[in-house]
């Protein structure tokens, strides 16, 4: 039994002599000590254009991995202070995780729509990646997710296949995806969405698909779709979750549907915590 044991040891040591420390454990593993928080980091010249970088101090001193929160408010409204409780939550789990906490352009200003805001995010991903030695943070595998309407930019900015930009997943929480489904304009977003696309779905029908993550989701999304919706949600009805699980599983696509019967459009944030984690 002994010469089996130091046999096994010895054909281990031969498998992971070419291994890096790295590629055995995963890096948000690491032992995190403390933060560094960077608040309203610029990532470009428009004064919205900020964010709040939470990044962890480790043992090890090991690049971290990445989430980029964004804030519900029908696209035209809201703040990345919403998520703080979030970014608490995340915090207090202790894992080497950098959290970007980002504001970005809304329709409420004039001349804001669709087109404005996934450049925020693509900006804000290039600023992050060009610093990425300031923060030490990992400059590939990111993850995106968002509340609302941040959850439906997230899966719009993930399903739509930007140049050069690899994330490891996204994340919808209470998201809209079928922009065009008449029960979710009815419940008191058909002039948010107006806004956000420029024009009245009766005049461009065809331009509320190209805005929906639902028609424009394909073979090339992240690894990983992960989505959470609640039963007693008002604004953004389950259905608009599962219809997207729908095209995801006809694509043959990874994804994670979570449905909490008892939640409303305003998520309890330890509910996702753990379960975003498991993402990385």
């Amino acid at each position: 039994m002994r010469k089996y044991s130091l046999a096994l040891v010895g054909c281990l040591m031969v498998a992971l002599g070419g291994c890096k420390l790295s590629e055995v454990t995963p890096a948000i593993e690491e032992e995190v000590t403390g933060y560094k928080e960077y608040f309203n980091q610029a990532y470009g010249a428009d004064p919205v254009q900020k964010c709040d970088i939470y990044a962890p101090v480790t043992t090890g001193e090991r690049p971290s991995e990445v989430l980029i929160l964004l804030h519900g408010g029908a696209w035209g409204s809201g703040d990345k202070s919403f998520l703080i409780p979030s970014v608490m939550g995340l915090k207090g789990r202790n894992k080497n995780l950098t959290i970007v906490n980002a504001n970005y352009r809304l329709t409420s200003t004039k001349g804001i729509r669709l087109e404005q805001q996934m450049a925020d995010i693509q900006l804000l991903v290039e600023y992050l990646r060009k610093n990425a030695a300031k923060y030490n943070i990992t400059q590939e595998g990111f993850v995106i997710g968002g509340v609302s309407a941040g959850g439906h930019l997230a899966l719009n900015y993930a399903y739509s296949n930007f140049s050069g930009v690899k994330l490891k997943g996204v994340v919808g929480i209470a998201a809209p995806t079928d922009l065009t489904s008449e029960p979710l304009r009815e419940a008191g977003l058909e002039i948010p969405i107006q806004q956000l696309i420029g024009k009245t779905f009766s005049d461009s029908p065809e331009e509320y698909q190209k805005a929906s993550p639902f028609f424009i989701v394909n073979h090339k999304a992240p690894p990983l779709t992960m989505l959470f919706y609640g039963g007693k949600d008002r604004v953004v009805p389950k259905e608009q979750g599962e219809i997207l699980c729908f095209k995801l599983n006809l694509l043959r696509l990874n994804y994670r549907y979570y449905f909490y019967p008892e939640e409303t459009h305003d998520f309890t944030a330890d509910l996702l915590i753990d379960k975003i984690l498991s993402i990385y």
